[in-house]
C-alpha cells in the first residue's frame, strides 16, 4: 500500500494538483489508515516515511508524524465506511471557488457522474481542525465525491484509491471549465434529473472498473 499511495503523489504531481508539500491523502485498509507525513516535500517521500494510524484508537503506529490534517481524513472514514480513499489538493481553479465560497456548478456529464453534481463548500474553519472535518463531512452527506473547503482548497473521496484520485481530478477540470463557462457569459448547467440519472448509472455500472 505504500507504494501505492507513492505512485498516487507522482499522479497528483504530474497532473498539476498539489506542489511541495500542500496537499494529503490517505488510504484505509481493514483497521489501519495509511497516510502522508506531515512537511515532507513530495519530491523526496519515500515509503518509510508513511504514517500509519490504528483507525478504532486514531494512535500513530508506525512512520512519520501524520498529516496535520489527519482529523478530516478519519472523520470521513468514521462516517462513510464504503469509502477507502482520501485526497486534499489545492488545485488551482478549484481554489479560485473556494475563495469565492462558491460551488462548482455542473455543466458536464463527467462531473454528473464521478462527482455527484454540483461541487458544494464547506464552511470555512481553520485548517487541521475538527470543526473543519466535521464541515467537510456535512458536505459530503449530501451524496457527492467531492467538496471545496472554504478559502483552502479541494476534498475527493472514493471507494477506492484509484476513485479519488479521478475525482480530484475531475473537479479541478470541473472548476476550470465552469471558470471559463462563466466569464464568457454563462452555459447550460445539467438539469437535476439528467445528473440523477447520470450518477445512479456510474454508481451501478462504470465505476465497477476503478
Amino acid at each position: 500500500m505504500k507504494g501505492e499511495i507513492i505512485k498516487a503523489i507522482e499522479y497528483l504531481e504530474k497532473k498539476g494538483l498539489i506542489k511541495g508539500t500542500w496537499g494529503n491523502l490517505s488510504v484505509r485498509v481493514d483497521n489501519k489508515i495509511y497516510i502522508t507525513p506531515s512537511g515532507v516535500p513530495y519530491d523526496i517521500l519515500k515509503e518509510d516515511d508513511i504514517s500509519i494510524l490504528d483507525f478504532e484508537t486514531e494512535k500513530h503506529i508506525e512512520g512519520l508524524k501524520p498529516s496535520s490534517e489527519k482529523a478530516l481524513h478519519l472523520e470521513v472514514y468514521k462516517n462513510f465506511p464504503e469509502i477507502k480513499a482520501v485526497v486534499h489538493t489545492h488545485s488551482l481553479y478549484a481554489s479560485i471557488y473556494s475563495a469565492l465560497r462558491k460551488p462548482v456548478p455542473c455543466y458536464i456529464e463527467d462531473q454528473a457522474q464521478i462527482i455527484g453534481g454540483e461541487i458544494p463548500v464547506a464552511e470555512y474553519k481553520l485548517p487541521g481542525t475538527l470543526d473543519l472535518a466535521l464541515e467537510a463531512v456535512k458536505k459530503f452527506k449530501l451524496g457527492v465525491y467531492g467538496i471545496l473547503l472554504a478559502n483552502h482548497g479541494i476534498v475527493s473521496i472514493g471507494r477506492s484509491l484509484k476513485e479519488a484520485l479521478i475525482a480530484a481530478e475531475i473537479i479541478e477540470k470541473s472548476a476550470n471549465i465552469a471558470y471559463n463557462v462563466e466569464l464568457m457569459g454563462g452555459g447550460h448547467k445539467l438539469s437535476e434529473e439528467d445528473i440523477k440519472w447520470m450518477r445512479n448509472l456510474y454508481i451501478a455500472s462504470y465505476s465497477k472498473n476503478i
